[in-house]
């Protein structure tokens, strides 16, 4: 479940950039972001996330008690199975290095896109400010893709590390695995913070 969720969240924060960038770098394409290809992407964002975390059930990977109330991918097995270790290499990939790669790739794109528009065009224009809603919800995005690469890099690192046989102390086994399982949490303080728009909504949905 852990895993499940885990890669459901980095799958949606991917999806994120990918809009962001459609709307920021091409405003023209932004018809393709309607409901039902929403619907179409958290679907395949679940879908992938099950059968990633499923895989090991099935004999593709392994799982492992961590003796601190959790299991994860048991990344040692690398060593003794190419089966395993074509696993490990393939999560790796898929979901971590790829993610983040486009992850990346989007939001420099919409930097400098946004650096061009300011170069470009007068503070008087009459989209200035749908441009500055647009650049506070890439904000908020960016920090929160800053922050769940900040957490989960270490593991990654570790993870494939292990994986190749090389040995990793525990307590820092431990650390990098409870930090990354954190990364969730840092979302809703991240949007509370830089978001007055959500602030807002909370208060009435709270009624304060």
């Amino acid at each position: 479940l852990t895993l499940l969720f885990g890669l459901a969240s980095i799958n949606t924060l991917t999806v994120i950039s990918v809009t962001r960038y459609i709307k920021g770098c091409h405003p023209e394409r932004g018809h393709c972001i309607s409901n039902s290809s929403m619907s179409v992407a958290l679907v395949l964002i679940w879908v992938a996330a099950f059968f990633w975390s499923a895989a090991p059930l099935l004999g593709w990977g392994s799982y492992t008690d961590r003796m601190y109330g959790t299991c994860e991918i048991d990344w040692a097995k690398a060593n003794f199975s190419t089966i395993y270790k074509s696993y490990i290499i393939s999560i790796f990939i898929c979901c971590f290095f790829l993610p983040v790669t486009v992850m990346v790739f989007s939001y420099v794109s919409i930097i400098n896109t946004v650096k061009l528009s300011h170069a470009l065009t007068g503070l008087g224009d009459p989209t200035d400010r749908q441009r500055r809603i647009e650049r506070d919800v890439t904000r908020v995005s960016v920090v929160i893709c800053t922050a769940f690469i900040i957490a989960w890099s270490p593991y990654a690192v570790i993870s494939i590390w292990s994986a190749y046989g090389y040995p990793v102390p525990n307590l820092t086994s431990i650390l990098a695995s409870l930090f990354a399982k954190s990364a969730s949490f840092y979302n809703p303080i991240i949007y509370f913070g830089m978001s007055s728009k959500f602030r807002r909504d909370i208060f009435i949905l709270f009624h304060c």
